[in-house]
């Protein structure tokens, strides 16, 4: 049974170059409104144990597009998960006996392999702390799109670490890109991805110094800065000024290549880890992101459940 728990769930190169060729046929054929039901008869869950903006209406309408259904449940529907009310792995258990395929936002990773375990049924990581896979593979989908020798373009990724950036180390294993990340000196990205994407020869290198990472680069991807909304005030305006060299902003993108790309998945905090003028620039493809995710949930829920259109 697959599962794609994080982005190291995706085979090898191939399957991957399969997905994006798939996902642009399914954009396509959408925009032609001439989509095959190959999801009909099929129910999706979801499970939302945090908020979601994108992810939800993305796999909703992708699924129904396809002549599918889903069904979705938030902390606040079901009964508390945990082994103080009802175990998660009974609730798996159940919730893999309605549905064909299950995603899942759960608040920690080890939760999201729990249901793994014990549904019986293909489930998706729809975001935890350690990956997000569906927006990774969006976000190398929008690239594939836009550049001709896709996996020949240096990538870097500029500020806190994320789910998303651990995503990209499984996306420079199984591609060959060459990714340069520069983190703040106190933040760490996953060490177990980034030691298994390491022995699989990545073209990967951490360091503090966004300008070096930017220096040519035809990709600059960032994300949310998530520290600062726990902090007090105080901590929190020292916190964003330590971050501030991290800032994707016009100065930063004039060491980048002329042709590069701007990535973001968004919600993002403009004045913070991006400025207006580079999130609506015309480097910018982080809206034209967002709405691939769509595409690229249906080829990955296509690949999930072993249907072809």
């Amino acid at each position: 049974m697959q599962y794609l728990r994080t982005t190291f769930d995706i085979p090898d190169r191939a399957t991957l170059e399969g997905l994006l060729h798939r996902a642009q046929h399914l954009k396509r054929r959408r925009a032609e409104r001439r989509l095959t039901p190959t999801l009909s008869g099929r129910v999706v869950g979801m499970l939302f144990e945090k908020a979601s903006t994108r992810t939800r209406p993305s796999i909703e309408a992708g699924v129904a597009l396809l002549g599918g259904a889903t069904v979705v449940l938030h902390a606040r529907d079901a009964h508390a998960l945990g082994e103080e009310h009802e175990p998660l792995r009974d609730a798996a258990r159940v919730l893999g006996s309605y549905v064909d395929a299950l995603v899942a936002r759960m608040r920690s990773h080890q939760d999201l392999e729990e249901l793994a375990r014990h549904a019986r049924v293909p489930v998706v990581n729809g975001q935890s702390e350690i990956d997000h896979p569906c927006q990774v593979i969006t976000d190398l989908f929008t690239v594939f799109e836009r550049k001709e020798r896709p996996f020949e373009v240096r990538w870097a990724y500029v500020g806190e670490p994320s789910g998303t950036a651990n995503g990209l180390l499984a996306v420079a294993a199984l591609t060959g890109i060459e990714l340069a990340l520069a983190l703040p000196e106190d933040a760490r990205l996953d060490a177990q991805a980034l030691a298994r994407a390491k022995s699989a020869g990545a073209r990967v290198s951490v360091g503090h110094d966004p300008v070096a990472a930017v220096r040519g680069a035809g990709v600059v991807s960032t994300d949310s800065w998530s520290t600062p909304a726990a902090l007090e005030p105080p901590a929190r305006a020292a916190r964003l000024a330590a971050l501030a060299r991290y800032q994707v902003n016009d100065a930063l993108l004039s060491h980048a290549a002329d042709d590069a790309l701007v990535l973001h998945p968004l919600p993002a905090r403009r004045g913070q880890e991006i400025t207006d003028d580079a999130l609506e620039g015309m480097r910018s493809v982080a809206f034209q992101q967002a709405g691939n995710r769509l595409c690229v949930q249906q080829a990955l829920l296509e690949w999930l459940l072993g249907v072809s259109g």
